[in-house]
């Protein structure tokens, strides 16, 4: 079943597959692994490493094969479905599209996919539209309701940014200042094997040449680094924290920007770190000793009820709401069609915006911030907060905190298509005296 795309189509994305032939098997198990993601709302990278690895009768090429296939699908979704046109987008049906889209697709392959000769002869008519033609909703791989926060946010260059969300996110690394220089883990790196390069504007920011297996290195078990992406590191950088202030990363989570956080005062702030998951802080415990902090205050609480009395007085407040990841997605692309209680979502996060202002000293700085593109759950949420609170006023990050071009009116907006790294909204804001 040859299928080479037209001259026309030559832009339309594929998947780039390693060598060598792919099986039916290895088609039913991207698309089972699909269905799963999408029944459970699983997060694709976990499921992929936690499901490959346990294939132990599949050679290494053939598991890269489900594992850029699972991803393709997941990143070029309507694409597909636009090329399947009438056809229900049965997951097995789109790993064949994503393989035909390869120029991979035998007879074989196309009745596992259940793609009979018709189909792919209609697909081979659409494909041979230039992809620049679709509607920017398919072209873009936007879900209904993501389409309409992409045409609120109305983003400059959106090819460009749209573009950036489909590719593979690199593997940055933040290097421990209290255990070495990021020059000397750049070194130690290198003598493992790992090249990396420095990550302009960020001291303490490395980026990794081509992904690699870290957490069993020496200079990770020894407390050496954390992987962190970049825009996770430019939060840290806005919150800015100083020696003997104390510190609330009121969403903690795992403890990424907690631990930043304390780097950049090299251990001397007092940080306190809640999360409503125990768990989370359990993890970030066990992060926090390899990394050589002992003494952080570990808090499993629900933020967006009102805080303890204790809680309160705050030089530096952080929130790092929940929020619909959008900007992770090179990361996570399975958010892209997650369903999301957008009012709940809402309430959550100007719930979180409240009990950060209390936990606020006079004067202080409240820092809200979200891996979020949408303004629906950035400009609008502050703007809630700001008509509640009119004597609260935002504050422009100051010059060397984050990239020039970051700067959104008062706010910053980092885009992975201009600053490398995940999509941020940021906003400072200052507690009256």
């Amino acid at each position: 079943m040859p299928n080479p795309l037209p001259s026309s189509a030559t832009s339309w994305p594929a998947p780039e597959l390693p060598r060598g032939r792919i099986f039916p098997t290895q088609l039913a198990l991207a698309a089972d692994l699909l269905a799963r993601i999408d029944r459970e709302g699983l997060p694709a990278d976990r499921s992929l490493q936690r499901e490959l690895a346990g294939q132990r009768k599949m050679g290494k090429r053939d598991r890269e094969r489900v594992r850029e296939l699972v991803l393709f699908v997941l990143r070029q979704r309507q694409v597909i479905d636009w090329l399947l046109a009438d056809m229900p987008p049965a997951m097995a049906a789109r790993v064949g599209v994503a393989i035909w889209l390869a120029g991979r697709l035998d007879a074989v392959l196309g009745d596992a996919a259940g793609l009979p000769p018709q189909q792919v002869e209609q697909m081979e008519t659409a494909a041979s539209r230039p992809f620049a033609e679709l509607p920017p909703a398919v072209r873009y791989n936007l879900s209904p309701e993501n389409e309409a926060h992409w045409r609120a946010l109305d983003p400059a260059d959106p090819e460009s940014l749209a573009h950036a969300l489909d590719e593979r996110a690199p593997v940055d690394l933040h290097a421990n200042p209290r255990r070495q220089t990021s020059d000397e883990l750049q070194d130690q790196l290198a003598r493992d094997g790992i090249g990396t390069m420095p990550i302009a504007g960020l001291p303490h920011g490395l980026r990794l040449d081509h992904p690699a297996r870290l957490t069993q290195l020496p200079a990770f078990l020894e407390g050496g680094f954390e992987v962190q992406d970049a825009g996770s590191q430019w939060v840290v950088r806005i919150v800015a924290p100083q020696p003997g202030e104390r510190v609330l990363d009121l969403c903690a989570g795992a403890g990424g920007k907690t631990l930043g956080m304390l780097d950049e005062t090299r251990g001397r702030a007092r940080v306190t770190a809640c999360d409503l998951h125990g768990k989370r802080l359990e993890r970030l415990r066990q992060r926090a000793e390899r990394h050589g902090d002992h003494d952080v205050a570990l808090r499993a609480l629900d933020a967006t009820e009102p805080l303890p009395a204790d809680l309160t007085g705050f030089d530096r407040v952080l929130i790092d709401a929940p929020c619909s990841g959008s900007g992770t997605w090179r990361r996570h692309p399975e958010l892209r069609w997650a369903s999301i209680d957008w009012a709940g979502l809402a309430t959550t996060q100007r719930r979180l915006l409240t009990q950060g202002a209390a936990a606020t000293r006079p004067g202080g700085q409240l820092v809200y911030a979200t891996c979020s593109l949408w303004r629906a759950e950035n400009e609008e949420i502050v703007a809630d907060f700001l008509a509640a609170h009119p004597d609260w006023h935002p504050e422009p990050p100051a010059t060397g905190q984050l990239p020039e071009d970051a700067r959104d009116g008062p706010f910053a907006r980092l885009r992975p298509d201009r600053h490398r790294c995940d999509g941020f909204f940021i906003a400072c804001l200052r507690a009256p005296a």
